[in-house]
């Protein structure tokens, strides 16, 4: 179970962010199959640069390198469930390396996830830079 995942969590919500955890990892690991695995076809992504992305595009930039997750350190996550969908707002510590250049960012997101064949798979996910202090 995810460190985000407290007694106070239901099963469900559990459910929720080890998907949003498994995604996560998938980028990091650069598993193909796996990330595949945690997007849903129709997959809607927007990158804290306003980038936006269908899941074949955003497959295959990651492919790419374009840009290379080096790190992912989600935290302070949230997450509601609503029938078949799962919302998860948190905060993670970014750290990609994008044309030979790395960068270490915040960023505040919102990943949506759908139950489909018993599988939670994300639908949508935008996220916003938090100003350096």
């Amino acid at each position: 179970m995810s460190p985000a995942a407290t007694a106070t969590t239901t099963t469900i919500e559990a459910e929720v962010l080890q998907a949003d955890d498994r995604r996560f990892d998938a980028m990091r690991r650069e598993d193909w199959p796996a990330l595949e695995a945690t997007l849903a076809d129709d997959l809607t992504y927007v990158h804290s640069t306003a980038r936006l992305e269908s899941k074949a595009e955003h497959v295959a930039n990651l492919r790419a390198g374009r840009p290379h997750y080096r790190g992912i350190a989600p935290r302070e996550r949230t997450v509601r469930v609503h029938g078949g969908i799962g919302v998860v707002n948190g905060v993670s510590e970014m750290h990609v390396e994008r044309d030979g250049k790395e960068q270490r960012f915040t960023v505040r997101y919102l990943a949506v996830y759908a139950k489909t064949s018993n599988t939670w798979r994300m639908i949508a996910w935008q996220s916003t830079r938090v100003p350096d202090a």
